[in-house]
């Protein structure tokens, strides 16, 4: 309902307009004045004016507001006293709903911030898939993820039904867990999928598996071979006190046996010898957590590497971003692992020329990625998980323990050990590392 003044104000406008007509009608009457019939009827238009102008106000601010809400623009009526005046009650009834819409849109606001700040916290990528085929990153993990790796996924990701789940790999990436759920909005139904980074995981059931096999071969080796060598030293003395009694023909067959038992006592000691450096593997490092400045680590292998470069003619070089860079680890263990990295990478250039390696170091994300990287031939495909399981090797005299124990000590740091194609050609490895935090 409207205040008094807006029904006061109508009802002045109604009555002057009154004596305004009844006027006019008395000037015509009784004479010849219509000059001042014509002023009194204009004033009477402009009541008439006034008066529309008066009712209508109401209706323009309704929808000033009404049209504001459908953007989003919640104008509120002028505060002065012109420019509501007989209106004060719509005008407070405006503003206070006004008040009331912002606070909710402003809750409604937070809690979608609140949301998004719990979505960009976790480390799994979470995007719609609209029926279309249109893709909405949904948080920061999604982001980060690149348009090629998701590009050369998208039909594996398509043909993931709702509800299912399925180990697939990013182009270039990790071993990603997409799982798939479905959800209606404006009577559509779109697709939503989530990526978890499962390489990590996969990579230490992997190892276990091979811990645990390693050091039960180990240990059965062991038990079979150690009596076997033990036998073998003890015979031989027996043997040798019996060729000093007998005659000829006895010692031409007892050299024989000496030398059998000698070839076996030799051969226990070396598989005993074998086993032993292998069982090493099965060991996992524990590594010592200090401040490390990434630049001084790297500086200190280009040290050590660079006579092998300069002698196979290789280009080398370092980037760290920031320079200042710091990660809590080992250093020792890290400086095994990259110059296994660059060992390998060596051993990939022989046939290559302008031959070049690079280590790049920059923070991505939660971790600190050192990548190192060269233009050799790089990893076929079919071997690009093969290389980091134990004995595996390509190389002629190889043992095989290199990459696998390099994939280790990243494990124990907490971080992984991934291997790329490095574009235009070569390999590039990345170990991976939790930034410091500060």
């Amino acid at each position: 309902m409207l205040a008094g003044p807006y029904s006061l104000g109508i009802a002045v406008r109604a009555a002057l307009l009154g004596v305004s007509a009844f006027a006019i009608l008395q000037l015509l009457a009784t004479g010849r004045l219509y000059a001042t019939a014509l002023v009194v009827a204009a004033v009477s238009a402009i009541l008439v004016i006034e008066l529309h102008r008066h009712v209508t106000r109401s209706d323009r601010m309704l929808g000033q507001f009404v049209a504001g809400l459908a953007v989003g623009d919640l104008d509120r009526p002028p505060r002065d006293a012109a420019a509501v005046r007989g209106f004060r009650v719509l005008a407070d009834a405006i503003d206070r709903s006004a008040t009331q819409l912002m606070a909710s849109r402003m809750s409604q606001q937070r809690q979608v911030e609140s949301l998004q700040a719990l979505l960009d916290t976790s480390t799994v990528a979470m995007m719609i898939l609209a029926p279309s085929g249109s893709v909405t990153l949904l948080n920061r993990a999604a982001r980060q993820l690149t348009g090629a790796a998701l590009s050369g996924a998208a039909t594996e990701l398509q043909a993931i039904a709702p509800g299912e789940r399925k180990v697939i790999r990013l182009t270039n990436g990790p071993r990603m867990l997409a799982s798939a759920g479905q959800f209606i909005a404006g009577g559509v139904a779109q697709r939503v999928l989530s990526l978890q980074n499962i390489g990590s995981e996969l990579d230490e059931a992997q190892l276990q598996a091979w811990h645990d096999l390693v050091r039960i071969l180990a240990h059965e080796m062991m038990n079979s071979l150690t009596p076997i060598a033990s036998l073998a030293g003890s015979v031989q003395p027996l043997v040798a006190a019996m060729r000093s009694d007998s005659g000829a023909a006895v010692d031409r067959h007892l050299a024989d046996v000496a030398g059998a038992i000698d070839t076996i006592s030799r051969r226990s000691a070396g598989l005993m010898s074998f086993v032993e450096r292998y069982r090493k593997m099965a060991e996992r490092p524990q590594p010592v957590l200090r401040p490390v400045h990434v630049a001084s680590l790297l500086r200190k292998v280009e040290q050590l590497m660079s006579a092998v470069f300069a002698g196979k003619g290789i280009a080398f070089t370092i980037s760290v971003e920031p320079p200042e860079l710091e990660i809590r680890a080992d250093a020792a263990m890290l400086e095994q692992v990259l110059l296994n990295l660059l060992h390998n990478c060596v051993d990939a250039l022989v046939r290559t020329a302008d031959a070049r390696i690079d280590i790049r170091c920059r923070i991505e994300g939660h971790d600190v990625a050192i990548a190192v990287l060269d233009n050799g031939p790089g990893v076929p495909d079919d071997l690009l998980e093969r290389i980091f399981v134990p004995f595996f090797t390509t190389k002629s005299g190889g043992s095989g323990i290199g990459l696998s124990l390099a994939r280790q000590i990243a494990h124990a740091h907490g971080g992984r050990l991934d291997v790329t194609a490095n574009a235009p050609k070569g390999a590039a490895f990345t170990l991976f590392l939790p930034a410091q935090r500060t």
